[in-house]
């Protein structure tokens, strides 16, 4: 009997996830290809062949998988960073580590289909301090990493303060850099960025 229950389960359990899962490609695809504005419930609810109602089942509302998407897209930028810090060469110094790594994240960034556009929702629709990556985020994992690649060694007794002030300054900075289309801004603003930094940590 235990296993009757448990095989009627699962398929019902697969479906739900699956669902979920349409949901939420169905609202990237519509951000991809409308733009923000144009997801709501109920564009999100045609886009995927659902009840409007159905989507309430996993989400509290549209800015929920929204939330959601623009999570997945940063780990997906954080990650392109991710595989060059490992590429790069131990000890080379913060400068030459850390200009390489900002140039990575605006291409990632700017390559990315829905980055830039949930990136600037996020910003516009919470406080600096929510959409600011705090203590043990992916981006404050980067930092540490590269700091260590890089060769760079903190203060004890300030590493952390040090660390936030880093990864908030990042967080905001960058943001700007994303947003200039023409590359050669961007690179400028990157050098002064890496500038910024250079002179605090070392």
């Amino acid at each position: 009997m235990t296993d009757v229950l448990d095989t009627t389960k699962k398929p019902i359990q697969a479906r739900a996830k699956a669902r979920r899962e349409k949901i939420i490609a169905c609202t990237e695809a519509i951000v991809r290809r409308d733009g923000i504005d144009a997801v709501s419930t109920t564009s999100i609810a045609q886009e995927a062949g659902i009840p409007v109602g159905s989507i309430y089942r996993y989400f509290k509302d549209k800015n929920d998988i929204l939330v959601l998407l623009h999570h997945v897209a940063f780990d997906e930028v954080t990650g392109a960073v991710a595989e060059t810090l490992e590429t790069l060469t131990p000890g080379q110094g913060f400068r030459k580590t850390h200009e390489a790594l900002f140039r990575v994240f605006w291409k990632a960034a700017r390559e990315h289909p829905t980055f830039r556009a949930l990136t600037r929702w996020e910003n516009a629709h919470a406080s600096l301090w929510e959409v600011t990556p705090g203590p043990n985020s992916r981006l404050d994992d980067l930092v540490r990493k590269s700091l260590d690649v890089a060769g760079t060694e903190l203060p004890p007794k300030r590493r952390g303060a040090m660390l936030r002030t880093a990864v908030t300054a990042l967080s905001v900075l960058i943001d700007q850099a994303i947003e200039e289309d023409d590359e050669a801004t961007a690179d400028a603003l990157i050098d002064e960025i890496t500038t910024l930094l250079t002179n605090y940590f070392e």
